[in-house]
């Protein structure tokens, strides 16, 4: 991760972009998702299952529109979820993890009040955007293939928390694409 980071500051400097004042990494805050997982449980949105935590999506719909970022429908999403591990412990299909158990080859892992785990990929970035920019701060960007499911899971889990969804305004880009394939790592 390291080599990563230092390579994207080096690309930054050279086309003259001023870096950030902060810039958080998830595992430099496990103790804020921690207490954003317990403000979700306290406010009902969220349920215990052999020691991970599950996002309870359709409570959460019958009070907030889920999907309003994307404007996907939950009865069409329903019917298009995929089988993944752990689905045998999630009351819906739709709930997502926030803090999964982790099995003993599991390199990463911290020890919580649930079991020790690790937290789920949309948590991190509601935690830190909260702890550094408030409930509600101005622009949240992004790939757009972000867009649906984890900017639509920031907003549940803000709502949740907090009250109010984290952004005014969304900003998504499109792909950077090379021989019109988007650009990845695991393409070199």
């Amino acid at each position: 991760v390291q080599r990563y980071t230092l390579n994207y500051h080096e690309c930054m400097q050279q086309l003259n972009v001023l870096p950030p004042s902060i810039e958080p990494h998830a595992s430099g805050h496990i103790i804020e998702q921690q207490k954003y997982i317990s403000k979700i449980l306290e406010n009902g949105y969220a349920y215990e299952s052999k020691g991970s935590i599950y996002f309870d999506v359709e409570k959460y719909n019958k009070e907030h529109p889920y999907g309003i970022l994307s404007g996907r429908n939950i009865d069409d999403l329903q019917s298009n979820t995929r089988n993944l591990d752990g689905q045998d412990e999630k009351r819906g299909a739709l709930d997502f993890a926030l803090w999964k158990k982790a099995k003993p080859e599991h390199i990463m892992k911290w020890n919580s009040e649930w079991s020790e785990g690790f937290p789920g990929w949309h948590l991190e970035c509601s935690a830190m955007s909260t702890k550094y920019l408030g409930n509600q701060f101005d622009i949240h960007g992004g790939g757009n293939d972000l867009k649906f499911p984890h900017h639509e899971n920031e907003i549940a889990q803000n709502v949740s928390s907090c009250g109010c969804q984290p952004a005014r305004y969304w900003l998504h880009t499109n792909m950077l694409l090379i021989k019109r394939k988007k650009m990845s790592k695991s393409d070199g």
